[in-house]
């Protein structure tokens, strides 16, 4: 028996220590962090940046010359074969050659060319931040919305509770007859609805968290307590003056930028190449004999400046393609103002929306003082039979809807926060620590 319980005493402490280590707290940072790993979009995103860095590292490829090695063997001269003298091998003229070879072209559009290839890797450098930044705003508020769900399901198994302490009092007034049968079957009712509502909040925490945890590279079975929230506070800011400050500074505007600018230098190329001059630089070395003969070897150079003429003539395809690069870039230009007005558009919708709820949430906030107090004067004036059953449980309905519009209200409000700092290209925390 002694044995016996210093074996469960030994065991207890290894339950413990299992369970502990199947539970894992994860923070907001821990989250973002896990997510940003484990992203397959992001990874793809890497492959791509790098090979545009590596392009970009190396502009000194576009004027490389053109180096070429050919080497040849003439294994059957040339030889009649069905007509008279007829078909001969001879083996005297049997010959190989080797050339080797630079060539070098040279013209204006090098220099746009260069500059395409530098604005490639930054247009994915900025794509890769924005995806970056776009994922860590989607983990964020997956992982706002887990809290806040789980803290419904709180108030839920409150309410349950509180419906089966009141049906547990009702059925023993039942039987005392001090209580009516409507009035109990009243009560089964409310706790079954109760039930029912925190069983459909816990399956879609369950649904909701195992994307969650999908999203962060973690098994689904995996115990997790997500630890840590965003402070609120009122948005003072002034929206025109955030669109004047921060506007320039969003990736889209950025991008539609960068789209011009490719545009204006794939003009250029097209131009350059299509009306200017452009020089070529040739040399070769060529080396040739004959099996059973001497070897003679031979250098040459050229020098060529090739001037086009076609796009110069109107209507001609090369005058088309430099018409149609321009308005390619006219077209851009609109689009960059119709982007830098959507963008004005969202940030003003944004900071109004969140006065707008800033003012729900006081009043959401009141409301559930109010209810909390009205239930508890509905309880006692109960007790004291002066408040009908109906009356009460309309009470208690009351309170649960005002808490969950309070934790949705404040949820809404901090994903509203999450999309400012992103309409901005701000750091959420940085906004958040500018309005505290």
């Amino acid at each position: 028996m002694k044995r016996n319980w210093v074996l469960i005493l030994l065991f207890i402490p290894m339950l413990t220590f299992t369970a502990n280590a199947e539970a894992i707290t994860l923070s907001l940072d821990e989250a973002v962090k896990l997510a940003l790993d484990q992203s397959l979009n992001l990874k793809k995103s890497a492959i791509d940046l790098a090979q545009t860095e590596y392009s970009a590292n190396r502009l000194w490829s576009e004027i490389f010359p053109n180096f070429s090695l050919n080497a040849g063997l003439t294994f059957l001269p040339s030889t009649p074969l069905l007509t008279d003298p007829g078909f001969s091998y001879n083996d005297e003229a049997v010959a190989y050659s080797i050339n080797f070879g630079i060539s070098l072209s040279l013209n204006p559009s090098l220099n746009s060319s260069m500059k395409r290839i530098e604005l490639a890797y930054r247009s994915q450098l900025l794509s890769y931040e924005n995806a970056g930044k776009q994922l860590e705003i989607q983990v964020i508020k997956s992982f706002l919305s887990l809290i806040a769900r789980k803290e419904n399901i709180a108030y839920l198994e409150e309410s349950l509770i509180l419906a089966e302490h009141k049906l547990g009092q009702d059925s023993i007034a039942r039987r005392t007859g001090q209580l009516s049968e409507l009035n109990l079957l009243n009560s089964r009712l409310s706790v079954e609805t109760a039930r029912y509502n925190l069983i459909s909040a816990r399956g879609n925490y369950q649904n909701a968290l195992s994307e969650f945890l999908a999203l962060l590279g973690i098994d689904t079975g995996t115990d997790i307590i997500l630890d840590g929230s965003i402070e609120i506070a009122p948005v003072l800011s002034d929206p025109e003056q955030l669109i004047l400050e921060y506007l320039p500074k969003r990736p889209d505007v950025i991008s539609q930028r960068q789209t011009i600018e490719r545009l204006e230098l794939s003009k250029n190329v097209t131009s350059l190449n299509s009306r200017s001059p452009t020089l070529e630089l040739g040399t070769q070395w060529k080396g040739d004999s004959k099996i059973k003969g001497p070897f003679s070897e031979n250098l040459s150079g050229s020098l060529t400046l090739r001037i086009p003429i076609d796009s110069w003539i109107p209507g001609t395809r090369q005058n088309q393609n430099i018409r149609a690069a321009n308005a390619e870039v006219e077209k851009a230009r609109l689009d960059l103002q119709n982007t830098e007005n959507q963008a004005k558009t969202q940030i003003r919708s944004i900071i109004s929306n969140l006065h707008n709820t800033w003012a729900s949430l006081e009043i959401a906030r009141l409301r559930v003082e109010v209810a909390e107090s009205t239930v508890e004067a509905s309880d006692e004036g109960f007790r004291k039979g002066l408040v009908e059953f109906r009356d009460l449980e309309d009470t208690r309905n009351k309170l649960s809807d005002a808490r969950q519009q309070l934790i949705q209200g404040e949820l809404s409000y901090k994903s509203l926060l999450l999309d400012l700092a992103a309409a901005l290209n701000v750091d959420w925390k940085t906004l958040i620590r500018g309005m505290m």
